[in-house]
């Protein structure tokens, strides 16, 4: 630590360029010294003169200084709350509509398709697009941009086929590598500057607590989009068509349907009119036109980088991405990444497609995914808070655990018309899911406070892995096999989490965070 001291006005200007240029990650810890030496200043003119000036207040600093803390934590939450708030609207267009791909294109498997090629274009536009693209559009515009690109899926859905749905699925693909790691960065940066003019938060609390706040905000998207679906699909389409019995046909559903019997006679395929689903895509169409005027007109752009040389070249910005391979316990941790993309998968594909709408019928797939989205809200702005407390690993070993519990449900329940055990299944993969993505996006925050953009691109890379995984097993295997894999492979993944969570606490995680100055 320096050791000048520096006087209430340098204070204030450090500020003001906390707010106008420095609000990155890159200036957490220097800020956060800054502040500490103001009131270590204060003291010892305390101690000295016996008195302090009467303008002097909130924890030694002069009444401009507060004010200008005060306008940052102030500027730093309502861009939380829009940036979360229009999330919510886009997602719940299209997590709604992804909902219901294995249902309503579940012809020659085309719905199952989409969503491997979504995922295959975003394990591509992860690995390559995210730093040139923020580089060159900025955080915002980089958010802005992609979202708008969403809006191909539901216009190539008017008109489901080969040559429509796996294009727009590409383009959504692409898209989604730089919105994911720029939602992140902007998380992340938000995190760091309030932690930087605060006394008493630490970045690690405040990337809990924002996260925890975004995954809420975000967790609800499901609660509109498949309110929706559903309501539209209950008012609309005839008892036949909500769930169509073929004569001399025996359906399979649950952990039995497998599809490798011949022509797939065997797995229920009976989606609902065209003309009812268009009237699920024009609303949907609306919510991404409302996030587009949300974030181009409320939500502020991050201040600039110090560091404007960096090569916008696409090699360069890959290597960044790749760079983070080095690190044994990234790979460590690549497992427990991947475990979020698997869960989306047996949830939006076998669960909808083989329990729900085999079972009851495709008018309760949004009310079920809805009852998801509910606890996924519930439970994670709690498990935020609840980091400070009881840490990480502890949440996530109960995740991994409930998990499992339903995971042996699945595989020994052949799927009735008791429609609550449906809606328990959706509520206890909501919590499970919130649990995990919550504590790992902001372990991942605090893991690479320098390198952001390449970290989260590695998150959203590998996660779009384990999603793409999940896809492709469900055109492959039986249910049952893939709920056998992802059982094992979630409890692998805990275990080597919990030997990189010894590793960071052993190392000493808050000496950069500069506790000890206190």
């Amino acid at each position: 630590m320096s050791s000048y001291t520096r006087t209430a006005l340098d204070a204030t200007d450090d500020i003001e360029d906390i707010e106008m240029e420095e609000m990155t990650v890159f200036t957490a810890n220097e800020e956060k010294a800054n502040l500490l030496l103001q009131e270590e200043t204060v003291r010892k003119r305390t101690d000295s003169e016996g008195d302090v000036d009467s303008n002097v207040e909130d924890g030694g600093f002069p009444p401009e200084v507060s004010h200008r803390r005060r306008k940052i934590k102030r500027r730093v939450w309502k861009n939380i709350f829009v940036l979360g708030l229009a999330f919510m609207v886009s997602f719940s267009a299209y997590d709604g509509l992804q909902a219901l791909q294995s249902s309503i294109n579940c012809d020659e498997g085309l719905g199952f398709a989409s969503l491997i090629t979504v995922y295959i274009s975003f394990i591509f536009s992860g690995l390559f697009l995210p730093n040139v693209v923020i580089r060159l559009l900025g955080v915002k515009w980089t958010i802005v941009c992609c979202m708008t690109c969403y809006i191909v899926y539901p216009l190539a859905n008017f008109r489901p086929d080969w040559y429509t749905m796996i294009p727009a699925s590409v383009v959504v693909g692409l898209a989604a590598g730089p919105l994911w790691t720029s939602e992140s960065t902007y998380i992340s940066a938000s995190a760091y500057i309030v932690a930087g003019v605060s006394l008493t938060e630490t970045p690690d609390a405040m990337l809990g607590k924002l996260f925890g706040v975004i995954s809420s905000l975000f967790y609800m998207r499901g609660i509109f989009g498949n309110f929706i679906s559903a309501t539209v699909y209950r008012e609309l389409l005839t008892p036949e068509q909500r769930h169509h019995d073929e004569p001399g046909v025996m359906y399979t559903c649950g952990a039995s349907n497998c599809r490798d019997t011949n022509g797939n006679s065997t797995s229920y395929c009976y989606p609902p009119p065209l003309s009812v689903t268009a009237v699920i895509l024009v609303i949907f169409i609306v919510f991404y036109v409302i996030a587009f005027l949300m974030l181009s007109f409320l939500l502020d752009k991050l201040p600039k980088e110090k560091d404007k040389s960096a090569d916008t070249h696409l090699l360069s910005a890959t290597v960044k991405t790749i760079s983070l391979w080095k690190d044994y316990r990234l790979w460590m941790l690549v497992p427990i990444i991947m475990s979020g993309g698997l869960r989306l998968g047996v949830l939006n594909g076998d669960f909808n497609e083989s329990y729900v709408t085999c079972g009851i019928g495709v008018e309760y797939v949004g009310y079920v995914v809805l009852c998801t989205s509910i606890t996924q809200t519930l439970a994670s702005y709690p498990s935020g808070l609840l980091t400070k407390y009881i840490g990480r690993l502890s949440q996530l070993a109960f995740g991994v655990a409930l998990d499992c519990v339903l995971i042996i449900v699945m595989l020994l329940w052949d799927p009735d018309d008791r429609v609550e055990l449906y809606f328990l299944i959706a509520a206890g993969w909501g919590v499970t899911d919130a649990l995990i993505i919550v504590q790992i996006r902001s372990f991942i925050g605090l893991f690479y406070p320098d390198k952001p953009s390449a970290a989260f691109a590695n998150f959203h890379l590998w996660g779009a892995v384990g999603s793409c995984v999940s896809f492709a097993m469900s055109l492959m295997f039986c249910v049952s096999t893939k709920l056998y894999i992802l059982f094992c492979f979630q409890l692998i993944a805990l275990a080597l989490y919990a030997v990189v969570e010894c590793i960071f606490n052993n190392k000493g995680k808050e000496r950069y965070l500069l506790q000890k100055i206190c």
